[in-house]
């Protein structure tokens, strides 16, 4: 089993890219459901090794950690009608539960691919939790984010959306208040095609979302 993505897998991304319309498309649907394959193959590859070390993980099929091809475009400006990317995501549990629930993420596209984990855009009540468990609990939490498995990968846990004061609740003369500030904890680094197409790409994965294991088992914990 390949533990890579290869040339033609990106190709098509490009193509996707380049060419974003129903037409091109239907023309080109063995293509994308090949490039589709070599993901779920390779997820299927990864799951049980994410399993080995993270047992909150319970999905246990590719196919159930991988979105549509087609985008929702109905409240979006942007009428294109087909993502430009394949990605699949490991969440806490057996379902794909959105933004409040820790989870493993691998997203491929033309040019450039991303890892990243933690909670991405949380509801109020989860970010509040999130918040409360970092503020009695922050010696522990820095020394996940600064362990060095960790920043290997994750210079930051900033997230592009920050509050400018201290969140509702937090006293605004706290020492680590800045660690309160994201909207979401969802660390995430970039890499390259060529990295994505070298031999061993699957043990590169599985590196990085141990490295995240810490950080998303203290998540999990402020939810339950």
């Amino acid at each position: 089993m390949k533990t890579s993505f290869s040339k033609e897998f990106f190709e098509l991304l490009k193509d996707i890219r380049l060419n974003n319309n129903r037409d091109w498309y239907l023309l080109n649907k063995q293509r994308v459901n090949d490039a589709r394959k070599e993901m779920e193959d390779f997820v299927n590859l990864l799951i049980p090794q994410v399993r080995k070390f993270d047992n909150n993980i319970d999905i246990i099929d590719a196919k159930d950690t991988m979105y549509r091809q087609n985008r929702d475009i109905r409240f979006s400006p942007d009428k294109s009608p087909y993502k430009t990317y394949i990605s699949s995501v490991l969440f806490y549990g057996n379902k794909r539960l959105g933004g409040n629930i820790p989870c493993y993420y691998l997203h491929l596209e033309d040019g450039s691919g991303m890892i990243a984990g933690g909670i991405h855009a949380p509801e109020a009540f989860t970010l509040k939790k999130i918040r409360e468990e970092i503020f009695y609990n922050v010696d522990e939490f820095k020394s996940i984010i600064n362990n060095k498995e960790f920043v290997k990968y994750f210079t930051t846990i900033n997230s592009e959306e920050r509050l400018k004061t201290a969140p509702k609740g937090f006293p605004k003369d706290w020492k680590d208040i800045d660690l309160l500030r994201n909207k979401e904890y969802c660390p995430a680094f970039f890499f390259s095609v060529e990295k994505a197409m070298e031999e061993g790409f699957l043990d590169y994965v599985l590196d990085a979302y141990k490295s995240m294991k810490d950080l998303n088992e203290f998540l999990f914990r402020a939810l339950v």
